[in-house]
C-alpha cells in the first residue's frame, strides 16, 4: 500500500514539477545564464532576499519567544488569544497587503506612508509569522518547568537554571522556527511586490519579471539556481535540528488580569491592519464591485474561487493521503514532499507552458498548479497523526481479513478526521491565497478573488483602489471562516 502510494505521489510530482521546473531550467542554459553570475543588480537581489529573510526571522523570534514564556500560565482568554495567533497564516496575501496599506500607505488611516519601506515589509512579515514561530516554540516552553525546577533545586539561580539548562533545550526549537521563518519570508512574492516597490524586489519577484515581462529564461534560471540551493540548505538545517523532547508540563498558575489585558493590547497592535482594511471597506465599494463593469465583478471572481477550490480539493485530498501513507515510512519521500513548498509558484507556472504547449490555456494545467501547492499542507497536518497511529491496529485489521486499501478506510481514517480536516482548511486556505502561479497562467474568464484585487491595484485612482479594499475585506472573512474550522480540527496547543 505505502509503495502505491509513494508511486502515485512521485508520478504526480514529476508531471506537476520536475519536468517543467527541468525544461525550464533546460531552456535558461545559455549565454544569460552565466553572464547572470556577474550582474550586480542580480547580486544585490539575493543579498536583499537574504536579509530579508534572517531579519524577519530574527525580528519575530525576539516577540515569539516572550510570547511563548507568557503563554506558559493559565489566564483567562489563553486559548482564545492562542488561536488567534495563528489567524494571519492563512490569510491570502493580497489582504495583508491591501490591509498595510489602508494603515500606514499613501492613503492609510494613520497618516502615515510607509509604502516601498523595508520597515512595512518586515512589518508584514511578523504579521504573517509570528503564530508560526510560536507553535513551534510554546511545546518547547511548557516542557522546561520540569528541567527548570529541577536545576534550581540543586542550588542554580533563576537565570543560571535558564542560561545552563532551558537555553539548549530552546534552541532546537528556536533554530526550527527561525528557518521556518527565514523559507517563507526568503522566497516572499505577494507582500514584497505589492509593497515594497522595485527598490526592495525579492529574489522571487525578479524571477517574474524576468520570465513574465521579459521571458528572459537564462538569467531567471540562474536566479532560480540559487534561490533552490539556498531553500535547500535551509531545510537541510531545518531536518537537522532535533529537540529533546520534553513531556508538557502544567500550566503555571496566575490570578493577574494583567495578562489578559496585556496579551489584549499586543494583539490588537498586531492586526491593526486588519482593523483599517474593515474600516476603509465602504458597503457601497462593495456593491460596486459585484457587478462591476470596468474590472472583472466580485461575483464572477467569487464563483470563480470556489469553484476551483472544490475542484482542486478533489485531486489534493487523495494526493495529500497517499504522501501521508508513503511518507511515514519513507524520509526521502517526505523530504520530497516539501519541494512545492521550496519551488517558485511562478517558476512552476511558466514551466507549464513551456512543458506542455499543447495544453496552454487549459483548466487542467490551473488545477495541476493548486494541488501542487495545496496538497503537502495537508499532508503536513496529517502526517503526524498518521505517525501516533499505533501499528497494532493496522495488524489487526489485517488478522482479520481486511486489504490494506480497506485498513486505510475503515481503521485508520476515521481516526485522523480531526487531522484530516486541519489539513483540508489548511489546503482550501492556501488555495483561496494562491497568487503567484495564477498571475503567470491567468485568462480574463479565470480570475479568482485574489487576481481580482490586483486588476483593480493597477488602475489609479480613488475609486478601484476602494473596491480592492472592499474585495479584501471580503476574502478575509472568507479566510476567517476557514480559520475557524482549521482551529477546531487542531485542537488547542497547551
Amino acid at each position: 500500500m505505502a509503495r502505491l502510494a509513494g508511486g502515485l505521489v512521485l508520478l504526480f510530482l514529476g508531471f506537476a514539477l520536475f519536468y517543467p521546473l527541468f525544461r525550464i531550467l533546460l531552456l535558461g542554459l545559455g549565454e544569460g545564464f552565466w553572464s547572470a553570475w556577474t550582474n550586480p543588480y542580480y547580486w544585490e537581489r539575493y543579498r536583499f532576499s537574504l536579509g530579508y529573510g534572517l531579519t524577519s526571522a530574527l525580528l519575530t523570534l525576539t516577540l515569539a519567544l516572550p510570547l511563548a514564556f507568557l503563554f506558559r500560565r493559565r489566564f483567562p482568554l489563553r486559548a482564545f488569544y492562542l488561536s488567534l495567533s495563528t489567524l494571519p497564516f492563512v490569510l491570502p496575501t493580497p489582504v495583508v497587503a491591501l490591509g498595510f496599506l489602508a494603515l500606514l500607505g499613501p492613503r492609510g488611516v494613520l497618516g502615515v506612508d510607509l509604502y516601498g519601506t523595508f520597515a512595512l515589509l518586515l512589518l508584514a512579515a511578523v504579521f504573517y509569522n509570528l503564530g508560526l514561530a510560536l507553535r513551534v516554540l510554546l511545546p518547547v516552553a511548557l516542557g522546561l518547568e520540569g528541567p527548570l525546577a529541577a536545576a534550581r533545586t540543586l542550588g542554580a539561580t533563576p537565570f543560571r537554571a535558564f542560561l545552563r539548562v532551558g537555553l539548549p533545550l530552546l534552541l532546537p526549537a528556536l533554530g526550527g522556527a527561525g528557518l521556518l521563518v527565514f523559507l517563507y519570508t526568503f522566497s516572499a512574492f505577494g507582500v514584497p511586490l505589492l509593497l515594497g516597490g522595485p527598490r526592495y524586489a525579492t529574489l522571487e519577484v525578479e524571477v517574474y519579471t524576468l520570465l513574465a515581462h521579459r521571458l528572459a529564461f537564462p538569467e531567471a534560471a540562474a536566479l532560480m539556481s540559487w534561490q533552490l540551493f539556498t531553500l535547500a540548505m535551509a531545510v537541510f538545517l531545518y531536518l537537522r535540528l532535533r529537540a529533546y523532547p520534553l513531556p508538557p508540563g502544567p500550566l503555571l498558575p496566575t490570578a493577574s488580569w494583567a495578562y489578559p489585558v496585556g496579551l489584549g493590547v499586543f494583539f490588537l497592535l498586531l492586526y491593526a491592519p486588519l482593523f483599517a482594511l474593515f474600516l476603509r471597506a465602504s458597503p457601497q465599494a462593495f456593491l460596486s464591485a459585484w457587478t462591476s463593469e470596468d474590472f472583472t465583478p466580485l461575483s464572477l471572481a467569487l464563483a470563480n474561487t470556489l469553484r476551483f477550490s472544490l475542484l482542486t480539493l478533489l485531486l489534493a485530498l487523495p494526493l495529500g493521503v497517499a504522501y501521508g501513507v508513503a511518507a511515514r515510512r519513507s524520509g526521502l519521500l517526505d523530504l520530497l514532499g516539501l519541494l512545492p513548498l521550496m519551488v517558485s509558484p511562478v517558476a512552476v507556472g511558466l514551466g507549464y507552458l513551456v512543458a506542455y504547449p499543447s495544453l496552454r490555456g487549459s483548466f487542467a494545467l490551473l488545477l495541476t498548479a493548486y494541488a501542487l501547492l495545496a496538497y503537502p499542507l495537508l499532508a503536513r497536518a496529517l502526517l503526524p497523526a498518521l505517525k501516533s497511529l499505533p501499528p497494532s491496529l493496522l495488524e489487526a485489521a489485517r488478522t482479520l481479513g481486511a486489504t490494506p486499501l480497506r485498513a486505510l478506510l475503515r481503521v485508520e481514517l476515521p481516526l485522523l478526521r480531526p487531522a484530516l480536516a486541519s489539513g483540508v482548511a489548511l489546503a482550501l486556505a492556501a488555495i483561496l491565497g494562491e497568487f503567484g502561479a495564477s498571475l503567470v497562467l491567468w485568462r480574463p474568464e479565470w480570475t479568482t478573488l485574489t487576481l481580482a484585487i490586483y486588476e483593480r491595484l493597477g488602475r489609479p485612482g480613488e475609486g478601484p483602489f476602494r473596491e480592492a479594499l472592499a474585495l479584501a475585506a471580503f476574502l478575509a472573512l472568507l479566510s476567517g471562516l476557514l480559520f475557524y474550522l482549521l482551529d477546531r480540527g487542531r485542537g488547542r496547543v497547551g
